[in-house]
């Protein structure tokens, strides 16, 4: 008992000794920012020196019956599926930001800091096919008939597609001929018997050895007048095209608008992929990556169906999802993702795209903090009152009570808490209290 009041007859000698220290109380800043989105036909190419793996989020809504998709390929292939989840999760992860400057606003008065507050704290092929066609495998992967084929004959191929109900538009007829007279073997792909374009889901392939080309050549089944094209690479650092142009969008040549609350980002893009013909990549990414995509496994633990990872019982889930991540980044320890844009017209489908390690390895921004606007800018809020301030220290409340409003006003300013620490000076009337309690002690002993 002797202790404890003298603690309290301590209490306020201690707080008229404490060290004055200025609550810290923020500043007041007005910004606005976009992030960018671009849909179009999304791919992925995972490259590494053991194998290469192609990801299509294949889009179709006609017929089932009549949809065929044709990939060139060399050896055989070992067919999987993906999800969309994976797409748009390297859309979010990889999505340009571009801020606009900030405003610094003016702070509201604050009075109570001269106070002293303190602040806080597959199975194998069956045999040959007519026309000189030679089936190395097929399968059924999800909801799709798989067959790989090799043929010598480049009309051969064709007829045989054409007889065993692939749906192949007669302009693609010599690419396919083309690939064939290059060495080249197929994967076809169709939808099974009973199997709806609602069952449809992203392909993946994966070939031996590290081949960073993407068939561009294919892509041009069904390509209207424009066919606009996002693709992720995963590589061992950052890549470029190498067959064709690209180019950057540089922080220094973005301005803010703030009467249309947006940068000027998406026409440097189109005038950016307009040049050249329309023949223009643009480099919008390219980072290390030290990830894991485990959100990927999350979502299927949590979400079987939803993470489009279950098959067609709802069951392994978690299964083929690791199975994609192992597909995604294997053979690759020291990881970059790298995502690109393009336009292509038709005459941009006329060759494959081919990548190569940048002699540049510098990451490719893509959060931009812009220093230009135009245009009239917000205004900044009104400062909150002063909350120290007026007679005798009162807040306001007509109480007067000077020790009460310190522990209990709001904050003032833009957006501030009040630190909570005891005040530097105290009524006379605290002291003595503690004073006469121990002083009251004494006498009794």
């Amino acid at each position: 008992m002797r202790l404890s009041y003298l603690l309290v007859a301590a209490l306020p000698l201690l707080s008229l000794s404490m060290t004055e220290e200025a609550a810290a109380c923020g500043g007041c800043f007005v910004s606005e920012s976009e992030s960018t989105q671009v849909t179009g036909h999304r791919m992925i190419l995972s490259i590494s020196n053991e194998q290469t793996t192609l990801y299509d989020q294949i889009e179709y809504s006609g017929s089932p019956e009549e949809f065929a998709w044709v990939l060139p390929i060399r050896g055989q292939v070992q067919i999987g599926l993906s999800s969309d989840a994976l797409f748009s999760l390297l859309e979010q992860q990889t999505a340009v930001t571009i801020n606009s400057p900030v405003i610094n606003c003016p702070q509201g008065t604050n009075t109570c800091d001269d106070a002293g507050f303190a602040s806080g704290g597959s199975s194998a092929g069956g045999g040959n096919g007519p026309g000189g066609v030679e089936i190395i495998a097929q399968e059924v992967v999800g909801p799709y008939e798989t067959v790989q084929l090799s043929a010598d004959d480049p009309g051969a191929l064709n007829l045989w597609l054409d007889q065993h109900g692939y749906n192949i538009p007669p302009s693609i007829e010599p690419i396919i001929d083309a690939y064939v007279a290059g060495g080249f073997d197929f994967l076809a792909l169709r939808l099974a018997p009973g199997e709806g374009v609602s069952s449809m889901k992203p392909v993946r392939v994966t070939t031996p050895g590290g081949a960073p080309v993407l068939p561009l050549r294919m892509v041009a089944a069904g390509a209207g007048e424009k066919t606009a094209i996002t693709l992720w690479v995963m590589a061992e650092g950052r890549y470029e095209p190498q067959n064709f142009s690209s180019f950057l969008i540089e922080s220094n040549a973005l301005v803010w608008d703030w009467d249309q609350s947006r940068s000027n980002y998406s026409e440097l893009r189109a005038q950016g992929l307009a040049g050249n013909g329309g023949l223009s990549w643009l480099v919008e990414a390219g980072e290390a990556y030290y990830g894991g995509f485990y959100e990927l496994f999350d979502l299927a633990s949590y979400d079987p169906i939803g993470s489009g990872y279950a098959d067609a019982d709802g069951n392994n889930a978690q299964a083929n999802a690791q199975a994609d991540i192992d597909a995604l980044t294997f053979g690759l320890t020291n990881m970059w993702i790298n995502r690109y844009a393009a336009e292509l017209p038709v005459a941009g489908l006329a060759n494959d795209l081919t990548l190569q390690a940048s002699t540049n390895q510098v990451p490719v921004a893509r959060y931009f903090d812009l220093q230009n606007a135009i245009g009239t800018p917000p205004a900044c809020p009104t400062p909150a009152p002063d909350p120290c301030a007026g007679d005798n220290g009162d807040n306001g409340d007509g109480n007067g009570d000077l020790l009460h409003d310190k522990f209990t006003e709001g904050g003032g300013g833009c957006s501030f808490d009040r630190p909570t620490a005891l005040p530097r000076e105290l009524p006379i009337g605290v002291l003595s209290l503690g004073l006469a309690m121990f002083a009251l002690r004494r006498r009794r002993r």
